[in-house]
């Protein structure tokens, strides 16, 4: 019997584990596809490495414990999109420059992979989702890396990238030159800048839980979000349509 296809075919009882290093990337970077998995019966958890204590406040942001706010954020987006959320209380590692002590980055990818598969089995995890890093943050390619060396203990989980095509990204760059000027990301080169898309093998129509993917977005108030300010084109095409690099099927899960 051929395998389910896990990634459409959900069904009620499915578990799935997102492993994503800071607040706002469950929301900002694979939120849809966790909505859509919740609504349609799967029990999702998110396991955050980090508070993001080295993000960048948005203007009008309060002073105080960035650290403490943005994990609040995210425990208010989570009740948005239906998941839970599990904390591993690392330190952000910053987009670039020296590493803070209990940094997430400094720990050892066997280390971080070993964590991985050990949540993966307390929760009976059939899928595995992560950011594919082509954003060229240090943090998302460490647990990219991390699960990737966790995959021989993940026996018979499907492990997908969650990933922004090129040809998105190349849009997205040139609104940014208007809208943001000083953003880190307008120093990369803009075909390096998210996945090729010949290696995107998943689309997924994800129009369904807009609402919740918008809503919960809007909880992380101390992020400015990428997708502000963009036209109304543009911002659809982000949000209706999640893509996916599917990097192990699940096996007998038909």
């Amino acid at each position: 019997m051929a395998a389910r296809d896990v990634l459409r075919d959900v069904r009620p009882g499915d578990r799935w584990l997102a492993v994503v290093a800071h607040p706002d990337d469950e929301s900002f970077g694979c939120g849809s596809t966790l909505a859509r998995a919740a609504q349609l019966g799967a029990a999702v958890t998110v396991v955050c490495a980090t508070r993001g204590e080295a993000g960048e406040p948005a203007e009008g942001c309060p002073d105080g414990d960035l650290g403490a706010v943005r994990e609040d954020e995210l425990r208010r987006a989570a009740a948005r999109l239906g998941v839970d959320v599990e904390l591993l209380d690392l330190r952000d590692s910053g987009f670039a420059g020296d590493l803070p002590p209990g940094a997430l980055c400094g720990v050892p990818v066997a280390d971080l992979a070993a964590q991985i598969a050990a949540t993966a089995a307390r929760l009976a995890a059939d899928v595995v989702v992560v950011l594919d890093g082509s954003d060229g943050h240090r943090d998302h390619l460490h647990v990219r890396a991390a699960a990737h060396a966790a995959l021989p203990d993940l026996d018979g989980v499907a492990l997908y990238e969650h990933c922004l095509p090129n040809r998105l990204m190349r849009r997205w760059l040139a609104e940014m030159r208007e809208l943001r000027p000083g953003t880190a990301y307008l120093a990369l080169d803009p075909a390096a800048l998210g996945r090729r898309d010949a290696e995107v093998t998943d689309v997924l129509d994800v129009a369904s839980v807009l609402d919740r993917r918008e809503a919960a977005i809007a909880e992380h108030r101390s992020q400015t979000s990428p997708f502000d300010g963009l036209s109304a084109g543009l911002r659809r095409a982000f949000l209706t349509e999640d893509h996916l690099v599917r990097v192990r099927a699940a096996r007998d899960s038909g």
